[in-house]
């Protein structure tokens, strides 16, 4: 337990070492010369940089949300910046305006940070695919502002204004209204987020303890404040501004993670050891290097047999594996109550086999008897409704045997075809039909195109145009099928073109054919059918459905 919680806050313990040594440098480089002062002056932000910089990596391992966690990894970056532009500024630069430049260059972390803080704590208790809204932008705006109005600060001197006399700018200023307004924002930002932080948290009985967050915002105002009055004993301490606020902030974010107010993966190995679940995780050569309490001891060959599939041990114990990155978990599972289910299932079954049997084959035999019934019943409607056709598909084929030439031949066959295409369709119908009495309007329209294809091999021209998109009555496809047919068998020696419409207008599914055929195509008119003939010759031939189901 011990070494656990040691490993836990190791990170702590160097980052806590880490900063004591920063700061013995920088004591160090108060009292030595200028070679032993300059080094301590790059020694001492490189520990920062490289602790800021292992902190983001460590975040971007822990945290769960990738919204929170790119956040958090932009604050760390802000951190290594702020620092690095310090650095730049106290040891390698040396013009009056650049110097002051670099300084307002500050405020773009000092501003950020605190903007960033606000995201994430938006963003905490959301799913991992959340994304802000897009009028969260708006946020931008003032912080963005603010950065611009100090960057600005050499035309107006509404931050910091400086002596009217003095040839150069340098560290004799005080501050304006804008120092008070960035000031304020981050203030703002910080309680807002911790606020909003501890309205989200949904860890219980924990109040106090998360708490502890407000430590660093407490110390990072007091420093503040201080550092703006300007304490004389606040220099030799903690005049370092960038450091001790990047250190305050990440210690706040820590703070937040520690508590659960920042969700994060933490405790993994603490949770495998004591994980129910008899398992190990071992290297690429099934080498253990972590097992929970309740795992099986098991020889290195035997773990390597799992990768070929689950091994079963003595006592009805079962071993599987899984591949890891750079290794594999491996795991047990009691199988014996369930062996002892399946044997009993096993002699039951065998108990019952017989009785299966015999029960599945009276049920074949019926199945099958009420197979061939159905198919002889539907056969038997077939033959019924589609006879005329067959008596003329066998009037035709006695007629090709006796043709005396290739053309009479020719004609008959293809007259055969555009017969044979009904019949096809027509049966197909009646199948469909058997099953639903409601058919999809795409059913008569392929029947209708298929007849008309044959047709056009025939010599016929063709038309078809359908606007029917909603299912239609079985009963009504066929009889638009067999209206077609009808027209099609008298029209066929004596026609060279056809147009077929189906449409539903005011209420009713109407089905015309114009047809320049020479055949008398009057006697098809009935209540269902109007037939009209003009001047030139052609026919219009129109049936009529209301949508109900009856006829017109």
């Amino acid at each position: 337990m011990a070494k656990t919680k040691l490993k836990k806050y190791s990170l702590f313990i160097c980052a806590f070492f880490a900063v004591i040594a920063a700061v013995v440098l920088r004591q160090i480089g108060f009292r030595a010369d200028v070679a032993l002062n300059w080094f301590c002056k790059i020694a001492r932000p490189l520990i920062y940089i490289v602790m800021f910089t292992v902190w983001g990596v460590s975040v971007r391992r822990r945290i769960i949300q990738p919204q929170v966690r790119r956040y958090l990894t932009f604050v760390s970056v802000l951190m290594v910046f702020w620092i690095t532009v310090r650095t730049v500024r106290y040891v390698f630069a040396e013009d009056p305006t650049l110097l002051r430049y670099l300084w307002y260059m500050y405020y773009l972390p000092m501003l950020f940070i605190p903007f960033l803080t606000v995201l994430i704590s938006m963003s905490l208790g959301k799913p991992e695919q959340y994304r802000l809204p897009k009028l969260t932008a708006l946020l931008f705006i003032p912080t963005a502002a603010l950065l611009l109005l100090v960057l600005t600060n050499d035309f107006h001197q509404l931050v910091f204004v400086f002596p009217s006399e003095a040839a150069v700018w340098g560290d004799d200023y005080h501050y304006a209204i804008g120092y008070y307004l960035v000031l304020s924002l981050i203030i703002l930002c910080a309680l807002t987020a911790f606020v909003t932080m501890l309205i989200k948290c949904r860890v219980p009985n924990s109040r106090k303890f998360l708490l502890t967050p407000v430590i660093p915002l407490i110390m990072a105002l007091i420093y503040g404040v201080s550092y703006i009055a300007r304490v004389p004993w606040l220099n030799p301490i903690a005049g370092d501004m960038t450091v001790v606020f990047c250190l305050l902030f990440a210690s706040a974010f820590e703070f937040c993670i520690q508590c659960g107010l920042i969700r994060a993966n933490t405790n993994y190995r603490e949770l495998f050891d004591a994980s129910t679940v008899g398992a190990q995780i071992t290297d690429n050569d099934y080498n253990v290097i972590l097992t929970s309490v309740s795992a099986k001891t098991v020889d290195a060959e035997t773990l390597r047999s799992t990768g070929q599939g689950p091994v079963m041990l003595e006592g009805g114990i079962r071993l599987s594996g899984a591949p890891l990155k750079n290794g594999y978990v491996v795991w047990t599972e009691d199988m014996s109550p369930l062996i002892r289910v399946l044997e009993e299932l096993e002699e039951a079954k065998e108990n019952l086999k017989d009785n299966n049997d015999i029960l599945e084959e009276e049920h074949l035999l019926k199945s099958r008897e009420a197979h061939i019934a159905e198919q002889e019943r539907l056969y038997t409607v077939i033959q019924r409704e589609t006879a005329k056709q067959i008596c003329m598909m066998d009037e035709m084929i006695e007629q090709v045997e006796k043709a005396e030439t290739d053309e009479k031949r020719i004609h008959l066959l293809k007259k055969m075809l555009v017969i044979g295409a009904y019949l096809k369709r027509r049966s197909n119908l009646v199948f469909l039909a058997d099953k639903s009495s409601v058919l999809e309007a795409k059913e008569i329209a392929l029947s209708i195109e298929e007849s008309i294809n044959n047709l056009e091999t025939f010599g016929v021209v063709c038309g078809f145009i359908s606007e029917l998109t909603e299912p239609v009555l079985a009963i009504q496809v066929i009889m638009i099928y067999d209206f077609f047919e009808e027209i099609t068998e008298r029209s066929l020696e004596s026609m060279h073109s056809m147009m077929i419409h189906l449409s539903i207008r005011s209420g009713a599914l109407i089905c015309a054919v114009d047809t320049d055929s020479k055949a008398d195509c009057s006697a098809l008119a009935s209540d269902t059918v109007t037939a009209e003939q003009d001047e030139d010759g052609e026919w219009k031939l129109t049936l009529r459905f209301d949508l109900g189901g009856n006829e017109h």
